[in-house]
Parts: C-alpha cells; sequence; structure tokens
C-alpha cells in the first residue's frame, strides 16, 4: 500500500464483477416509471422520493437496506422496463471507466413482480444489452433469491444453462442468507458447476465466516459476495487463500448492511496483508449513491492503497471473472501490463 497521491481514478481501466441490475436502476428511472406505470407520484420531485430509494443514514441493517428495493422494485411492470433500465445500466458502467460488468438479477424476483415468466426476464435484460449502443463486454449472473430454496435454484440453475452462449455465465445466491441455510443448494450448485455456469455466492455478510466456508467446500465458490466477515476465522482467511477464493468487496455498502461499523473500520487493508483475493465493486450503486469510481477514491484517500494497489485488483477481478477464454484474453491486454 502506498502513499496518498492523487490519482485519476476515472482513467482506472476497471472491472466490476458485483452490481445488481435491480440496485444499479437510475433513481429519475424509478420516479418516471411509477408515474407511467402506476400513476402514483405525479406531483413529487425526485428529491422528495430519495430517501425512499436511497441511503439516509438512518438505516441500521441488511433489511433496512433491502426495504429500499420492496419500496421501488413495484414501478417495474413490463419487459420493455428491465431492458431500459439495462441499458442504462450498461451505460453508466461505460460512463465510469468501467471495462467489463457482470451483473446480476434474479428472474424468480421479476417474475412476482410483473409476471414474466423466467425466459421472458432473460430476453428483456439481454434485450437492453444490444440496445446500450457502443459499450463494453458485460455478462449476467442469475440470482436465487433467498429464502425460496432448492426449487427455485433448479430453475435459476438450468435457465441460466439454457442461456450459457448467450451472455449468462453464473449464477449467485443472494438476499439475507440466513433465512436459509446455505447447505439447502448444494446439488443445483453442483449442477451449475457442471453445466459450465460459475458460481459466487453472498456470504460473510450477514452471517459470519462459516457460510463462507459453506459456500465454498459445499457449494464450489469461486468468487464470495462480500465475504468481509471472513477475517473473523483464520482458518477460513487460509481456506481463501490456499485456493484463490476471490472476495468480490463493496465498501460502502458494506457499512450501509453494517456488515462494517464504519469505513476506517472495514476490513479490506487487513485481507489484503493477508493475501486473500479481493476486488472493488459498488453492489447497488442506484441505492447506496455511489461509483466505482468514488469506492477506489474512498479506499485510496482511507487506506493509501496505491494506483498498481487497485491496478493488482481488476487483474485479479478479471481472471476470476466468469468470462470465455478470447473475451479474458481481450480484458487481460486491455488492462495492460499488470496483466502478465
Amino acid at each position: 500500500m502506498g502513499e496518498r497521491i492523487d490519482i485519476d481514478m476515472r482513467s482506472l481501466p476497471k472491472v466490476e464483477l458485483h452490481r445488481h441490475l435491480e440496485g444499479a436502476i437510475r433513481p429519475a428511472t424509478i420516479l418516471d416509471l411509477f408515474r407511467t406505470n402506476r400513476g402514483e407520484y405525479l406531483g413529487t420531485q425526485l428529491p422528495e422520493i430519495l430517501p425512499r430509494i436511497q441511503i439516509t443514514g438512518s438505516e441500521r441493517s441488511l433489511a433496512d437496506f433491502l426495504a429500499k428495493f420492496e419500496f421501488f422494485m413495484p414501478c417495474i411492470r413490463t419487459a420493455s422496463d428491465i431492458s431500459r433500465i439495462t441499458a442504462e445500466a450498461i451505460e453508466d458502467c461505460v460512463s465510469d471507466g468501467i471495462v467489463y460488468a457482470e451483473l446480476r438479477f434474479s428472474p424468480a424476483f421479476i417474475r412476482r413482480l410483473t409476471g414474466l415468466s423466467y425466459s421472458e426476464a432473460v430476453e428483456a435484460v439481454l434485450e437492453g444489452a444490444r440496445g446500450a449502443g457502443p459499450a463494453i463486454p458485460v455478462n449476467f449472473t442469475l440470482i436465487v433469491p433467498q429464502p425460496e430454496g432448492e426449487r427455485v435454484a433448479w430453475d435459476t440453475v438450468r435457465l441460466a444453462a439454457d442461456y450459457l452462449s448467450n451472455g449468462v455465465t453464473g449464477v449467485d445466491i443472494a438476499d439475507d442468507t440466513r433465512a436459509l441455510g446455505l447447505e439447502e443448494y448444494v446439488r443445483p450448485m453442483a449442477w451449475a458447476r457442471a453445466n459450465g455456469l460459475g458460481v459466487t455466492v453472498h456470504a460473510g455478510e450477514a452471517e459470519g465466516p462459516l457460510s463462507v466456508r459453506v459456500a465454498v467446500e459445499q457449494l464450489g465458490a469461486t468468487r464470495i459476495g462480500h465475504g468481509v466477515r471472513s477475517i473473523e476465522d483464520d482458518r477460513v482467511i487460509e481456506m481463501l487463500v490456499d485456493r484463490g477464493t476471490l472476495l468480490e468487496i463493496c465498501p460502502t455498502s458494506n457499512v450501509h448492511t453494517q456488515a462494517a461499523p464504519s469505513i476506517r473500520e472495514h476490513p479490506l487493508p487487513r485481507l489484503i496483508e493477508r493475501g486473500v483475493p479481493v476486488c472493488l465493486n459498488t453492489d447497488d450503486p442506484g441505492i447506496s449513491d455511489i461509483t466505482l469510481t468514488g469506492e477506489y477514491e474512498l479506499v485510496h484517500e482511507t487506506f493509501g492503497l496505491s494506483r498498481a494497489d487497485l491496478a493488482l485488483m481488476n487483474v485479479r477481478a478479471a481472471r476470476c471473472a466468469f468470462a470465455g477464454d478470447e473475451q479474458r484474453a481481450a480484458l487481460m491486454e486491455r488492462l495492460g501490463d499488470l496483466a502478465s
């Protein structure tokens, strides 16, 4: 870790592996969809509705964070809405200097909201990606939402396999993973891996380090969403280092969900010092009101991470991306000298 110097973070080629499509919706788009689809908030200005959409500082738990989704997701009604938010999310990635992104979303969640079938939800997302114009390479990860259980997990992994050649390259388990033990998902995750899908799992966030061990050893996850509470168990840290398991760290989000008490107390520098592979991500930039560039600036200013430290994170993210060989090679070339 180097001394704090001014770095142009926006120009640094960045890789993002952990961004929820549902959490990346522009607030102005949410208000527009409420007005168009539900006839609500017609006389409301955006600042009035922002506290229902974004973090205010009064939230005290992951449940408070997830309540933001429960408020605004009903504004989405149609496939064209899904396509719109996808295109806008990709455009926002491009404008933030991101050169490769993986967006994750839950077809089961979208079906409950809109009545769209699983496949219609995926098709709407892919249509949005095609409509994003000159863009960056983007792959998609399908989420099994807790506490849906094994049946929905089977539906999700089979759906992901159906679209493997069309940009869906991974599966995830998300939401509050305390609702149902991760052990419930061993069989569908094994099937996903056997059929060429990458597996990442939310763990070590609301739950402690044992959830990280279960995700890696029983579910075969090669990446962990968040994983910050791994620092509480030396044996889990050793496992992550030995296996090269990447932690998808989301600093501001970790504070917002109380997985870390504050940014200064965030375990990121200790994880790095212990040799755990990590990369930086936004998680839900629309809710947290952040950008990936801003997260890079935050950890630089807080922990003194150098440009080389941050560039290396991107190389590790690229190596762990759920991408094909050709796509990965092009990404490595884009990242430059540190990728060699």
